[in-house]
């Protein structure tokens, strides 16, 4: 893989991953919640979700999972009833709005890594976009496991960098404007959205 073919691949990759997505909507919404220190978890947690999904498309095991109709579907499934059950806990599930002096209970960094985690790991996307993309970049006269390397960490690199702006963004709009009144309305709105996203891979399964 020459440095042309990498840079590439690194565009490409920014353009998929700059795009508003269930991952994006739940960092913002975490760091208008709770600040943007505080949803660190999510984004490292994220991005070793993106490292176990790029790892099963280099060690080809998510080929494999496409192959078979029963376990893709399955696989796909599992993103939507996920994406479903966040969707539902934001539209019913009260959440306050974390104050610089006031503790929000319930909210971990463990729980917070998990969410992210989840949600990168379930998303049938980012399987494709990998399966598409490994075998058009890496060079088969060399070593498959350094180009594994070098294209996950680009792209967990260039997540990071994506979910810290949203979520800076997200921060200082908070520390500014929002209220707990307007994050109840935010918070729902994104339950919907969450729904959407739902509601649009069951479509794309189908």
């Amino acid at each position: 893989m020459d440095h042309g073919t990498w840079v590439s691949f690194a565009l490409i990759s920014a353009a998929n991953i700059m795009t508003p997505g269930p991952a994006i909507l739940n960092t913002v919404r975490r760091a208008a919640q709770l600040g943007f220190r505080r949803v660190q978890p999510i984004i490292y947690g994220n991005a070793l979700g993106l490292v176990v999904a790029g790892a099963l498309c280099a060690g080809g095991v998510a080929g494999f999972i496409m192959m078979s109709d029963i376990l893709w579907h399955l696989f796909r499934w599992l993103g939507v009833g996920y994406l479903s059950w966040l969707g539902v806990k934001l539209l019913f599930k009260r959440e306050a709005l974390a104050l610089p002096d006031v503790a929000t209970h319930g909210v971990s960094g463990g729980k917070l890594f998990r969410e992210g985690f989840l949600l990168a790991v379930t998303n049938p996307k980012a399987i494709l976009f990998f399966v598409a993309l490994f075998p058009q970049v890496m060079s088969p006269d060399q070593p498959v496991l350094p180009q594994s390397v070098i294209l996950i960490g680009t792209f967990c690199a260039i997540s990071i960098f994506s979910l810290s702006t949203y979520s800076t963004l997200a921060a200082l709009l908070r520390a500014r404007f929002l209220t707990e009144r307007r994050y109840r309305n935010f918070r729902l709105f994104s339950g919907c959205l969450l729904l959407g996203f739902a509601g649009k891979l069951a479509r794309e399964i189908r």
